[in-house]
Formats: structure tokens, C-alpha cells, sequence
């Protein structure tokens, strides 16, 4: 299709709207990004900004996944200020499974890379092309750039449902009004089956959270990005040390980030003096089947979804394949098992 003049409201200002946002806007689509808070506020705030091409060749993103790391390397270079840090990770948790591009490292070379982990295992796994990013950040970064390419962003405002006429959807109903436009991409995570009910009521997507805290570090602790069986571990851009930790429901926040901290106390040198900072939840929309939910909805072709586990990962090829699809109309053959059609058989 022609992006001449095209109006495309992207509902939805996280990791993953902020790119399809970005990339559409580049290429000339008139844009408006419409949040119900600000942008990253939602899942993406609290997202512990692993990029990971480790996959199982059977998963559902495997092929997905392959291309994340180019495409997130050629986003670097539009925009340097992503500063992804390419540190590479090291897994060693009781997964058996060794995923292609993983090397294997004795106890040795684990101490040599890491040489603060206490107690190294006797192997584990290393991704040298693995890199990690703050995502928050890096959404604030695209949507800005997306508004310098002509977009609107629109915070503050709840997208309720999709306005249609004659049959064919001609925008949303937001908390200010109606907002009229030629196509409305959905990349608002759970919110997608509410908004999406009217013209397709079978999108299941579910509602999976997941902790992240964040503790001062006076000194670096980890040189990689570090996932064991008693903690997952980075720094972030300014040296605070990230953990990423499973939502337990019958734990308050507070004792799970305390056993936290406690393990890494107990798992890595230099960090006695470390404190809690700040701690979230984030609730991240996972598609029931476990496939990427991507691809119109209806059959006029004016509404699209985009909604996948993991987000941080897929962001930027998500991105630049749905800006594809829209500018010139193909059909992304990647794309063929996530279409949401597949929930009206």
C-alpha cells in the first residue's frame, strides 16, 4: 500500500509499539501513538532487557529470534544512543538443553569471566552475541525519534474500543473522543482482546508477570549477563545491578526482593553493601498458544495486532517487519504461523 498521506494510530507506547511506531514513521506514515499512561509504563518498564538469540530450533520464535540480534545492531546504528551493551550472557541453571550458538565453559573459563561468582559451576553455557539494553530507555528514544519523523504521541488516554463504519473500522474511541485513521495497529499487550472484541473475539492473550529490581552498586560486579539456578543478574548503563525475579503469588514483593538480595550476597563477591533501590512488577502479555500474535484481524485489512513473548528481543525486527507489511503489502513468510486467523478455525 501507499504511505502517502496514511494515518496510522499504533495503540500502545512500549517496546514494542514505540518501534512499529518508529519505523512507520521513517518511512512517511502520518503516525499517532496513543497510551493510557506514558510511554514504557506498562510491561516494557519493568522488562529486564535480555536480547537472546538462544532458542530452542523448535520454539515458535525460533526464526524470529535468529534475525533479533542483526536487527537490533542495525537499529544501533540509526540510533547510537541505545548504548546496547554486547557483554554476552552465561546460563547455568538445571536446563538441559544446549541451544544452538551456545558454548560450553568449564569451571575455569567461568571464573575467568565472571571471577566475583563465588561459587562457579562446574559448566554452563555462553553466548558471545547475546547484549542487554534498558528498555524503558530505549522506548522513551524511539518514540522521541518517531516524533521527530512527524509522529503524535497522545499519553494520558484509554483507547476503549475500535470505531467503524459501513463494516470497516475507521479508528478507536479513546477517553478524549474519537480518533479517525486509515489503520490501527494494536500492540497494547493485554489490552489487545478487549479493544480487538467488536471484529474478532478470539485473540487469547494472557497476563504473565514477572519482577524486576534494581539495587546501587558501587563497583561492577558482573562482566556478562548472568542466569543461574539462585539469580539473574546484570548492570545497567550506570551500574546499578538488575535483578530479574519470578512473580510468586503467595510472596509480598518485599520478601521476595529480600531473599534476593540475599542470594546475591551470598552468590557474588562485592556485593555486601548493596541496597534495594526500586522494585516493580510488570505484567507481560503472552499469547495462550505460546505463538506471536501478528497480522490483521479483520478483512478489510485496517486493524493489526502485534503481541509476543519475549517483547525486549523481538522489538526491533517486529518493528521493521510490520512497517514491511504495511508499506508494501507483502506477507512476510516468517510471519506465516502467527497469523491471528489461526484462532478462528
Amino acid at each position: 500500500m501507499s504511505n502517502s498521506k496514511k494515518h496510522v494510530i499504533v495503540v500502545g507506547a512500549g517496546i514494542v509499539g514505540s518501534s512499529i511506531a518508529y519505523h512507520l514513521s521513517q518511512k512517511g506514515f502520518q503516525v499517532t501513538i496513543i497510551d493510557k499512561n506514558q510511554p514504557a509504563s506498562a510491561a516494557t518498564g519493568s522488562a529486564f532487557g535480555w536480547i537472546t538469540a538462544a532458542v530452542h530450533p523448535d520454539a515458535p520464535d525460533a526464526l524470529l529470534r535468529q534475525i533479533a540480534i542483526q536487527d537490533w545492531h542495525r537499529l544501533e546504528q540509526e540510533l547510537p544512543a541505545l548504548a546496547i551493551h554486547w557483554d554476552g550472557s552465561i546460563k547455568y541453571t538445571t536446563e538441559s538443553d544446549h541451544l544452538v550458538g551456545e558454548v560450553t565453559l568449564d569451571q575455569s573459563a567461568v571464573r575467568q569471566l565472571e571471577p566475583n561468582l563465588l561459587c562457579p559451576p562446574t559448566s554452563a553455557r555462553f553466548m558471545a552475541i547475546d547484549g542487554s539494553i534498558d528498555a524503558k530507555e530505549a522506548t522513551y528514544l524511539l518514540t522521541q525519534h518517531a516524533c521527530q519523523y512527524g509522529a503524535v504521541l497522545i499519553t494520558e488516554t484509554h483507547v476503549s474500543a475500535l470505531t467503524q463504519e459501513n463494516g470497516k473500522v475507521t479508528g478507536v474511541e479513546s477517553s478524549n473522543g474519537p480518533i479517525k485513521a486509515d489503520y490501527v495497529v494494536l500492540a497494547c499487550g493485554t489490552e489487545i482482546p478487549t479493544i480487538a472484541d467488536s471484529i474478532n473475539p478470539f485473540l487469547p492473550v494472557l497476563s504473565s508477570p514477572a519482577i524486576l529490581l534494581r539495587f546501587n552498586s558501587t563497583e561492577p560486579v558482573v562482566n556478562t549477563l548472568l542466569s543461574g539456578d539462585n539469580f539473574e543478574v546484570r548492570h545497567a548503563r550506570n551500574g546499578d545491578l538488575l535483578a530479574a525475579e519470578d512473580y510468586v503469588a503467595n510472596k509480598s514483593l518485599a520478601e521476595i526482593a529480600y531473599e534476593a538480595e540475599e542470594l546475591i550476597k551470598k552468590g557474588l563477591d562485592h556485593t555486601q553493601s548493596i541496597s534495594l533501590q526500586h522494585s516493580s512488577i510488570g505484567y507481560r502479555p503472552v499469547p495462550e498458544d505460546g505463538y506471536p500474535i501478528i497480522g490483521f484481524i479483520d478483512q478489510a485489512q485496517s486493524v493489526y495486532v502485534a503481541v509476543m513473548h519475549p517483547a525486549v528481543t523481538c522489538a526491533a525486527s517486529i518493528g521493521r517487519l510490520v512497517c514491511e507489511e504495511l508499506t508494501m503489502g507483502i506477507e512476510h513468510d516468517i510471519f506465516t504461523t502467527f497469523r491471528p486467523s489461526r484462532f478462528n478455525a
